[in-house]
């Protein structure tokens, strides 16, 4: 009995572990207090068509004073991203178009499919 009890309670947490990851919000909807008023619908962003692609630090990052990535992995935007730029940070809306935009750009001049890159196909109307 004990036996069974040692084998099946790392498979029970092994389970519980994977749940909790699939149940995450696959696609989000980046509406942000940050951005005060979107001039625009706010966009649909597929967090599991990136993963595996991209580097997670490219955009979950956490620069120091010298520029080098500590990370931030989990960590929200608009944790350091604010409406406004200061001396430290781009507002979050520019990152945000410097990002995905900016990463769309440089994979179709490598000659590689991505995302959209133009206002319409990201912030899209609902009709």
């Amino acid at each position: 009995m004990r036996l069974k009890t040692l084998i099946s309670l790392p498979l029970l947490l092994l389970v519980a572990f994977a749940a909790s990851v699939l149940a995450q919000e696959q696609v989000m909807i980046l509406r942000h207090a940050e951005i005060k008023d979107h001039q625009r619908p706010p966009v649909k962003f597929n967090h599991e068509q990136h993963i595996g692609k991209v580097d997670c630090l490219q955009c979950h990052h956490d620069f120091d004073a010298y520029m080098n990535n500590r990370g931030g992995e989990g960590q929200p935007c608009g944790t350091c991203h604010g409406q406004e730029s200061n001396r430290d940070t781009i507002s979050l809306r520019d990152a945000f178009h410097y990002q995905c935009k900016g990463c769309h750009e440089f994979l179709r001049s490598q000659g590689k499919s991505a995302g959209a890159t133009t206002c319409g196909e990201c912030h899209i109307r609902q009709r």
